[in-house]
């Protein structure tokens, strides 16, 4: 029974005591007695509630001191614990440690305060190529590159407070390799009494770093020094030197000139003289023959670089053709190379080669790669220089141009108005006056043979020239234009002797521009050939091509102007002094007309006065069953009658009314001459001409206004006209805006009078079959 229970029994006795008392049921007990008995066990009662908050208070009291006990206990046991898993890591860690240490990736030293090597890792060991045992007691200050060492000694040799850590970038030394740039992190560890116990050092390689910084600085300084120049030999040299020593011991490029590869002459620079001269020497006596399998000609004919990492003893014993060449390829003592083509847009330029005599400098795909962009940088360059010569020779060879034209142009003039004014001026007698007659009309053809040279190529520049194909043979063609040549040949007492072969096939060929080809080589071969002298031209078939071959007993070509024999505005002698009249334009157009024919020409020449040789071929097709129609000039006396014609002439030029008026009046035709377009519309209202004429550089209004108005009244009247196009305006687009503006034909001037009526007849004749069909 606890004290609570008890203390309840005696609660209720009491309160039963005191119901007796109350009732009297005590009867033979003492009052006073039993009232003391009471108070007793009040008293007692109170001890007890006494004595039962005291034991509560020690219950208390125990239960804290259990659990700090309980608290203490667990502590101690914890620290136990701790104390044995510190027991054990201590005898893992240093294991631990050893293997982080050894199979880190980057490389770790520890060394003594003064940089003794205490311990090494593999990673260190295999960046300098050395044995862990070799580098164990040596100092770390050895495997600095010397010129890198008093500096770094310096910044060590600087207190050491608290936590000291420092950084560098520098150059290990490497066994039998060139030195590697290193990222070197390098903190102090320090004893209980807080003093340098021993270094601990970090190496990181960043050679790819550091040499794809150094590609880019190279790189940026050749496209600055490119840049500074347009003379291309001294770009050349400028990428050479830069070259050397960054990527190669030496270098050296090869240039196609002239559309020619010069393996003799290269540009070199080597950082070694002895090595430059060596190289030149070489190139000089050996040089590589243009279809070798290796090399230069190798790469310049495939246009895929060459790489030798590493050269094999057999490489010079393969290229040497005796045993000086052997001894001089030795002397070179090449360890590595790689060569590059120079190109831009598929065009080739030439090479570059790069060489290393060094053992530990070997040539990645790296190196490759940044030699590429070095020659793609230099071919940029190149090409600017080539351009820049271009444009200044463009620009000379227009100034010449446009003074060989001038003379051109006034020479036959001077002639045509002297003549003209000695017939108008003087009585002259029969002789003389055909003489005269002859003189302006040779002359004037001239001029007009000069303005078609011109027109052609500008047409040729501007991409304009329409061939008008069908089967031809080439016989009567050149046939022709022999009959033709033989009046100036006769002159100069040049006899032109002709081989046809009359079997040769057809070609696929315009007869008008093959005839042009042929003119301009033959007419070309007796302008140069002495009086007394023989041209001789042929036609054979070789192979599938039939072959047209002129050769002169002339003046022949010399070889440095040879390569350029078939540009626009070149000639041999531009000069005042020169002997031979010409725009230099009659070459350009025959190898531009050959190539349209899909043929080739060239020429060839033993040199100064030996004569040359003109050849053209153009593929013959198989169609022996075609004959071709051969067109020739149609002879004034048989000039179509015009038949009374009404013919309604425009033109602002007085001169070319009278005279185009006197053309058709001679064959019968009514004709009408006004001076403008607006008194055409009058005319043409009140007459209905059978034909119109009309110039197209007019004042007020032009050709081009009236054939519009022309057209609107046709649409409205119910009745046609044909219209031709008769204009000094002779380009082909000028050709097309005429056609599409609504005349029918286009003629440019000067016009033949056969062709000029040739044309009216063939018109009116097609209008009249054009109206018996909608009868």
């Amino acid at each position: 029974m606890n004290v609570d229970k008890f203390g309840q029994k005696i609660e209720t006795f009491r309160e039963y005591v005191n119901n007796l008392l109350q009732h009297n049921t005590l009867e033979g007990l003492p009052l006073q007695q039993l009232e003391q008995a009471l108070e007793e066990f009040s008293v007692t009662l109170e001890e007890l509630e006494v004595a039962q908050e005291e034991l509560l208070q020690q219950n208390e009291e125990l239960q804290t001191a259990r659990q700090k006990a309980e608290t203490e206990r667990q502590r101690a046991e914890t620290e136990r614990q701790k104390a044995e898993t510190e027991r054990q890591r201590a005898e893992v860690e240093p294991q631990r440690y050893q293997d982080l240490f050894e199979q880190a990736p980057d490389g770790y030293f520890v060394t003594t305060k003064e940089g003794t090597i205490q311990e090494v890792n593999r990673a260190a060991a295999t960046l300098l190529n050395y044995s862990q045992n070799f580098l164990i007691s040596k100092s770390i200050f050895d495997f600095i590159v010397e010129q890198e060492r008093p500096a770094f000694q310096t910044e060590l040799a600087q207190p050491r407070i608290g936590d000291w850590v420092r950084e560098w970038e520098v150059r290990f030394l490497v066994r039998d390799r060139k030195p590697v740039d290193v990222a070197l992190t390098v903190a102090a560890v320090r004893n209980p009494q807080n003093k340098v116990q021993t270094l601990r050092w970090q190496l990181r390689d960043i050679t790819e770093k550091k040499q794809a910084e150094r590609y880019a600085t190279f790189l940026d300084e050749a496209s600055r020094l490119l840049a500074s120049s347009l003379d291309y030999r001294t770009t050349l040299n400028h990428v050479a030197k830069l070259a050397v020593p960054t990527l190669a011991d030496w270098c050296f490029i090869d240039i196609i000139e002239n559309n020619l590869t010069v393996f003799d002459n290269p540009v070199v620079v080597a950082s070694d003289p002895k090595k430059e001269a060596l190289v030149l020497e070489l190139r000089r006596r050996y040089p590589p023959s243009p279809d070798a399998d290796y090399g230069a000609p190798k790469v310049l004919r495939t246009g895929i670089p060459e790489l030798v990492t590493e050269i094999p003893d057999s490489i010079p014993l393969a290229i040497a053709s005796d045993a000086e060449h052997l001894d001089l390829l030795l002397q070179l003592e090449a360890k590595s190379y790689m060569i590059v083509p120079l190109t831009i847009q598929e065009r080739k330029l030439g090479t570059i080669s790069f060489a290393s005599s060094q053992p530990g400098r070997h040539y990645t795909q790296k190196d490759l790669a940044m030699a590429t962009e070095l020659a793609r940088r230099a071919a940029i360059a190149l090409d600017n220089a080539r351009l820049y010569r271009e444009a200044q020779a463009a620009n000379r060879l227009k100034d010449e141009f446009l003074a060989i034209v001038s003379h051109e142009l006034r020479t036959p003039l001077h002639a045509i108005l002297g003549w003209a004014k000695m017939l108008r001026n003087r009585k002259l007698n029969e002789a003389t006056t055909n003489k005269a007659l002859a003189t302006i009309e040779r002359n004037a053809k001239l001029q007009e043979k000069l303005i078609e040279d011109i027109l052609d190529i500008s047409r040729i520049v501007q991409g304009k020239i329409r061939l008008n194909t069908r089967p031809v043979y080439l016989a009567p063609i050149i046939d022709a234009v022999i009959e033709n040549m033989h009046p100036t040949a006769d002159i100069k007492n040049i006899q032109i002797e002709s081989m046809l072969d009359s079997s040769v096939g057809q070609v696929m060929g315009d007869a008008e521009r093959l005839q042009q080809i042929v003119w301009n080589l033959l007419s070309n071969a007796v302008k140069f050939t002495p009086a007394g002298g023989r041209v001789e031209v042929r036609l054979e078939q070789l192979n599938n091509n039939a072959q047209i071959t002129i050769s002169d007993t002339g003046i022949g070509i010399t070889p440095n102007f040879l390569p350029y024999i078939f540009d626009r505005f070149r000639q041999a002698d531009s000069t005042t002094t020169r002997s031979h009249n010409g725009l230099g334009l009659g070459l350009a157009i025959v190898r531009h007309l050959v190539e349209m024919h899909s043929g080739t020409v060239y020429a060839a020449s033993e040199g100064e006065g030996r004569g040359a040789t003109f050849t053209v071929q153009i593929p013959l097709i198989n169609s022996q069953h075609q004959q071709p129609i051969f067109d020739t000039a149609v002879k004034f006396d048989s000039l179509p009658a015009l038949n009374g014609l009404q013919i309604l002439v425009v033109d602002d030029n007085a001169d070319n009314c009278e005279l185009i008026t006197a053309i058709l009046e001679h064959d019968g035709a009514r004709v009408t001459a006004v001076f403008s377009a607006t008194e055409a519309l009058d005319v043409i209202s009140r007459l209905k001409p059978d034909v119109l004429i009309s110039d197209i550089g007019m004042p007020e209004h032009d050709g081009y206004w009236l054939i519009r108005q022309v057209k609107i009244k046709q649409a409205n009247q119910g009745w046609q006209i044909p219209a031709i196009a008769l204009t000094a305006f002779a380009r082909e687009e000028e050709r097309i805006q005429a056609l599409s503006a609504g005349f029918h034909v286009h003629i440019a001037k000067p016009v033949e009078p056969t062709e000029l009526v040739t044309v009216i007849t063939k018109l009116v004749e097609r209008k009249g079959q054009l109206e018996q069909q909608q009868m």
